[in-house]
C-alpha cells in the first residue's frame, strides 16, 4: 500500500460516514441537516453557549464556514444567535428547544456510526489506530 491509497482510503471512509449520518437522519425523519452540522451541535450539547470564534476555534473551521453552517441552523430553528449583552460585535450561539429535542436523535445516529464503524476492531486496534491518525502531520 503506498501513501496515496491511506489517504483515499480515509477520504472514502469520510464520505461513507456522511452518507451514513444522512440515511439515519432521514429514518429518523430530519431534514435539512447535513453531517457536517453535527460538529456544531455537538459543542452545543455540551456547552451552555459558544461564540462564533470559539465555535471556529473548536472545531477547525473557517469563520466563513461556520457562518453559514450556523445560518442554515438558525434558519431551520435549531440554534438561537444572538448579539453578546457585553460586547455587540460577538455573536453568541445557543440551541433552542428544538434544537435539544434533537439530542436523543444525534445521540442515537453517533452510536449507530461508531458501532458500524468499529464492528470488527478490537479495544488495542482501536487504541492503535487512534494513535497513528494523530501522527499525521497536518
Amino acid at each position: 500500500m503506498n501513501e496515496h491509497e491511506i489517504l483515499a482510503a480515509i477520504g472514502r471512509i469520510h464520505r461513507r460516514s456522511n452518507k451514513f449520518i444522512e440515511r439515519e437522519l432521514k429514518r429518523h425523519q430530519i431534514h435539512g441537516i447535513a453531517p457536517s452540522h453535527g460538529d456544531i451541535l455537538f459543542q452545543l450539547y455540551t456547552k451552555e453557549f459558544l461564540t462564533m470564534n470559539q465555535l471556529s476555534c473548536s472545531i477547525d473551521r473557517d469563520k466563513s464556514t461556520i457562518t453559514a453552517l450556523v445560518e442554515k441552523l438558525v434558519h431551520l430553528g435549531y440554534v438561537n444567535k444572538g448579539q453578546d449583552p457585553q460586547d455587540g460585535r460577538v455573536y453568541r450561539l445557543s440551541l433552542t428547544d428544538k434544537g435539544r429535542e434533537l439530542q436523543p436523535v444525534f445521540d442515537k445516529v453517533s452510536e449507530a456510526l461508531l458501532a458500524a464503524v468499529y464492528e470488527h476492531f478490537t479495544a488495542d486496534e482501536k487504541a492503535q489506530l487512534m494513535g497513528l491518525l494523530n501522527k499525521i502531520g497536518l
